[in-house]
């Protein structure tokens, strides 16, 4: 298991969700996260037509912008701390 997994196992352990992206030039360092949690759970539901669709939920975002590795490896120490 490599650092991202870890690392992303590590958020699914606290009960947050991720977003993660690289940013151009794609490389080494170019990762970038955001954590969050769900205030509202997305619910499913049935259209007319018997498809089913889903809402999006309500989320709270955690940290105040995208994170490296390293930022998001530290802030997740300092939240673990709090809960």
């Amino acid at each position: 298991m490599n650092h991202r997994e870890r690392m992303l196992k590590w958020i699914d352990d606290l009960g947050l969700i991720v977003i993660h992206t690289e940013i151009k030039p794609f490389g080494k360092g170019t990762r970038r996260y955001m954590i969050g949690r769900h205030i509202e759970e997305p619910q499913e539901f049935l259209s007319k037509s018997g498809k089913v669709h889903k809402t999006p939920g309500k989320q709270e975002w955690l940290t105040p912008e995208p994170l490296t590795g390293i930022e998001v490896e530290q802030w997740l120490t300092e939240f673990n701390k709090k809960i």
